[in-house]
């Protein structure tokens, strides 16, 4: 059976969310896969919750304020190895700003909706708060921010990570986190007054973003799951030393510098020539083990559920108060229901409000903030156990965005039987133009695939079946497929294999499911395949003269 080149895999030639929810409508065995990783999140994360719980009530005030100045640290450290992958994958096509500029406004309004909601509920509903209508805006600035860490571990255990939810929700989340963190910055004014070390935080995300900016994918860095370590090592030490010299004074979050760190390494593309050579598996197996850890951390930061004023209230009484603040901080993302209608059809947009849901590190940070102003009483009991409990619905809403995009397979109109040799000739031209050594590179800064790593899978019938079958393969156009090249660099026969299935695909034409190609297809593929022989031929001649 041929090998399917790796800018030829499914996720780049058709529509991997509706592959995706045939795998799981047939009992798939990847789709098996992640919902057992989103069973262990949840439960790491309710390990955390009763380990900190147990923590808050068992120990000593040194060995507790150790307990959580080394969780913190840990908890920082994956979510900087996290946030540094994001950023590498992360790419912005400066000739859509305007599309960003709405993207960053829909965010803000993610963010804020709930932010407002919950403000107002502390201020007004809650007996005897005597909270300030600065300290509850403050307060209430939990509910506001989705967790990356979460919201990317969770998607891509469930097999989201190709599909427009999950690039839509990487660039949201991403925004919502660095609205909270601008916001938390006058805030703090409001409170506190103007002093330096604000100065210091302003100045400091400006940083971040321009070099983001300005060298987006230009740096050359090595990006294995070691380098990568160390980069989160490096940002970790970075946010606490500065946090101990100036005595806890300037505290930075390490969110933004990771993912610049990120955003700013240049992968392997197809001109380069000192790629390194990348192990996928260990690669996934690493990130999976450190997400597990960070939903154990997140779980075990958590500040104590009843050690600030749950007297004020009885035990019914704070239930209450959890509820509507739970169900306020889920109509606050459902917002996004009324956004990119164009985009999305309605089960897609409410898939995305629900993604937007989780809340963790980032909420958790702004409640310890919150304690290190001064605040106290029953508002911070009911922010601390509305914050576990959303962790707790956090793989509920991934299930049911599972369960929103299982029907959303449908099958786009066929193209005309005149772009079958079109897609062909265009997919041997390119593969000619990016054969380098033998292989084929599929280019672009967010590919992880390297020269030198372990040869693409081998697929076999039921791959054809998925590539080529009207019913499965819901190609979207001719013009969306994208770089279909990589034919030039394989023997003849299974270049026309390829260029066949591709343009079968192209067509919906089922021809190629078993055995040959259609006789238009055939043609369209030998005559693709001999043009670019011949300018294989050409430019051999050209090197060696």
């Amino acid at each position: 059976l041929p090998i399917f080149p790796p800018s030829l895999r499914p996720s780049t030639v058709i529509d991997t969310q509706a592959d995706k929810m045939a795998d799981i409508s047939h009992g798939g065995g990847e789709a098996s896969s992640g919902k057992a990783k989103l069973f262990v999140y949840t439960a790491m994360l309710l390990v955390g919750l009763m380990t900190s719980q147990f923590a808050a009530g068992n120990l000593s005030v040194g060995a507790y304020h150790l307990y959580g100045k080394i969780v913190g640290v840990l908890t920082m450290f994956c979510l900087s190895f996290l946030m540094v992958g994001v950023g590498q994958e992360f790419n912005i096509d400066r000739s859509k700003l305007k599309g960003y500029a709405k993207d960053y406004a829909v965010a803000m309004s993610a963010a804020g909706l709930p932010w407002l909601f919950v403000a107002v509920w502390l201020y007004y509903a809650l007996p005897n708060s005597s909270l300030s209508w600065g300290s509850a805006l403050l307060m209430a600035r939990f509910a506001a921010p989705t967790s990356a860490g979460i919201l990317f571990s969770m998607l891509e255990a469930a097999g989201f990570k190709e599909t427009w939810l999950f690039q839509k929700a990487r660039i949201l989340a991403i925004f919502d986190d660095l609205d909270t963190i601008l916001l938390m910055i006058p805030l703090k004014m409001f409170l506190v007054g103007f002093k330096w070390e604000l100065a210091v935080d302003a100045v400091f995300v400006s940083v971040c973003l321009g070099l983001a900016w300005q060298k987006l994918h230009k740096i050359r860095f090595q990006s294995s799951w070691s380098w990568t370590m160390l980069y989160a090592g490096l940002v970790t030490t970075f946010c606490e030393g500065l946090l101990f010299w100036t005595q806890g004074r300037v505290h930075v979050e390490v969110l933004l510098p990771a993912f610049a760190l990120g955003c700013i390494t240049r992968l392997c593309q197809e001109d380069d020539d000192w790629c390194e050579i990348l192990d996928e598996e260990q690669e996934e197996k690493v990130k999976s083990i450190v997400s597990t850890a960070f939903m154990l951390l997140v779980g075990l930061s958590m500040p104590s559920l009843f050690a600030s004023g749950a007297g004020q209230l009885s035990a019914l009484a704070t239930a209450g108060h959890v509820f509507v603040v739970t169900v306020l901080m889920i109509i606050g993302k459902m917002m996004l229901l009324f956004c990119y209608k164009k985009e999305a059809d309605l089960r897609t947009r409410l898939a995305l409000s629900l993604g937007m849901c989780p809340r963790g590190e980032v909420g958790a940070g702004v409640i310890a903030i919150s304690l290190g102003l001064g605040m106290r009483g029953s508002a911070v009991t009911v922010a601390v156990l509305s914050l576990a409990v959303n962790l707790i619905l956090s793989t509920g809403f991934i299930m049911m965005i599972d369960r929103l995009m299982r029907g959303q397979a449908q099958v786009s109109p066929p193209a005309s039987d005149s772009s079958a040799p079109r897609a062909a000739a265009a997919a041997l031209r390119q593969g000619a133009r990016q054969r380098r050594g033998g292989m084929a590179l599929t280019g672009g800064a967010r590919s992880k695939w390297q020269v030198g790593s372990r040869p693409p899978p081998v697929v076999g019938l039921s791959g054809w079946q998925s590539l080529a079958s009207p019913a499965a393969a819901r190609v979207r156009s001719p013009a969306a497929v994208g770089p279909l090249g990589c034919f030039a660099s394989l023997p003849t026969s299974t270049g026309l294999h390829h260029a066949a299935a591709v343009a079968a695909a192209s067509t919906g034409a089922p021809s190629a499911i078993h055995g040959a190609p259609s006789t238009s297809a055939q043609l369209a593929a030998m005559v693709a395949a001999a043009v670019a022989a011949g300018v294989r031929l050409l430019r051999r001649r050209q090197r060696r003269a």
